[in-house]
């Protein structure tokens, strides 16, 4: 535990200090109706980013890679922010590649194309030796949270579950601490998302999806593929059907 702490307090004091003081630049720029037709600021992962940039400075000291991470968040989370600012009327995979098959690109293939490559080439860094499995469960992971971030706190609720059950089941390595850092800010965001004044856009929840699926790179051949297999069915669910809607009648039949 002697760094995984001090990974999750440098996320909340980092938070604390800088986070508030984010959210409050050019709001216009960011704001869009949320699932309640209420004004709300968006994109708020950009400066998730940002700040997680600044949260692990001092992990450089253990890890000469960490600069690494920090293009490869800002890189994805750039790209989210491309889709957020688009406002992509195409919903879910499917809806995406009919598009693609009409010979139109939109923002939510590209963001898909590039969180992959950069996944691929950060896995090259790493020496990973299953490089493209690795981005396509990288990628996968970052589109299923994306999925999640309809209604306030789900992306971050399952995001602090999984990487919870990670962290316990695994020793914590450079990928675990990037994330675990990245949860000290969520616990100082989680406020903001409670009261529906923010939400993190594709540029917040792909980035959670994408750090989850870093810690993910440990795990054994057959677990991640089982993951991906998994990712696939999820991705075609949510295509089919409405992730809210199927919770919400599951709490008015309770």
């Amino acid at each position: 535990m002697m760094r995984e702490l001090p990974a999750i307090f440098f996320g909340v004091i980092i938070g604390k200090l800088i986070l508030p003081r984010f959210l409050k630049i050019d709001q216009k720029v960011f704001m869009v109706e949320n699932y309640r037709n209420e004004n709300v600021l968006t994109s708020t992962g950009i400066w998730l980013a940002l700040t997680l940039v600044l949260a692990t400075i001092p992990f450089v000291f253990w890890y000469k890679e960490m600069p690494i991470l920090w293009f490869y968040v800002m890189s994805i989370s750039f790209i989210g922010l491309i889709d957020d600012l688009l406002h992509e009327k195409a919903k879910g995979l499917k809806g995406h590649f009919l598009k693609l098959r009409n010979g139109v690109i939109t923002s939510g293939v590209i963001k898909l194309v590039f969180i992959f490559i950069l996944s691929m080439g950060l896995a090259f860094v790493f020496r990973r030796p299953n490089l493209y499995v690795d981005a396509a469960l990288t990628a996968l992971v970052s589109n299923t949270l994306n999925t999640l971030d309809t209604r306030p706190k789900r992306a971050v609720n399952f995001y602090l579950i999984a990487l919870f059950i990670l962290v316990l089941s695994r020793e914590t390595d450079l990928f675990r601490l990037l994330a675990l850092a990245l949860s000290g800010i969520l616990f100082v965001l989680i406020p903001y998302e409670t009261q529906e004044k923010t939400m993190l856009g594709d540029a917040g929840s792909n980035l959670l999806g994408a750090v989850l699926g870093l810690c993910l790179w440990k795990s054994s051949i057959t677990v991640k593929i089982a993951l991906i297999f998994f990712g696939v069915l999820w991705q075609v669910f949510a295509d089919r059907y409405s992730f809210s809607k199927l919770l919400d009648n599951i709490r008015k039949e309770k």
